[in-house]
């Protein structure tokens, strides 16, 4: 079910809306605490060291202390049972903190993604996440 083809939004859904509102747009780290379980598992995000909800907040802080200007609209949700998939564009200017290494470049990115969250009693217990980073590094004239 797509829930663009209904207008009942699903909790779950709800959820994800006020994390994507409140973490990522925002920069209200804490808000991954309200969410997430503190075992949550991540794919496709480098851990840093950090493991559980702990781990996803990182991943959120080093985007958002890279591109202070994140902003993230989901474009389209789908849904099935406790699984909710996200197509997304991610928007923002490399003004910031390192990213993984680079330094600051001033460019603007744009990039699109899915993310699968997997939900238990209302909370994200696992999130699938896939970006093309080949794509941010073209972007950030990383490759010549």
């Amino acid at each position: 079910m797509t829930t663009t083809e209904t207008t009942q939004v699903s909790a779950n859904r709800r959820v994800l809306e006020h994390y994507y509102e409140e973490c990522l747009n925002k920069g209200n780290l804490d808000a991954v605490y309200d969410k997430a379980i503190p075992g949550h598992i991540s794919h496709g995000t480098r851990a840093d060291g950090f493991e559980g909800v702990e781990h996803l907040r990182e991943w959120v802080r080093i985007q958002r202390a890279s591109f202070p200007d994140l902003h993230v609209v989901v474009d389209e949700w789908i849904e099935e049972g406790e699984k909710v998939v996200q197509r997304f564009t991610a928007r923002g200017t490399h003004s910031g903190d390192d990213y993984y290494g680079v330094p600051a470049t001033g460019r603007k990115i744009e990039i699109s993604g899915i993310v699968i969250d997997h939900f238990v009693d209302g909370k994200i217990v696992e999130s699938w996440f896939s970006m093309d980073g080949m794509e941010i590094a073209q972007q950030l004239g990383m490759l010549g």
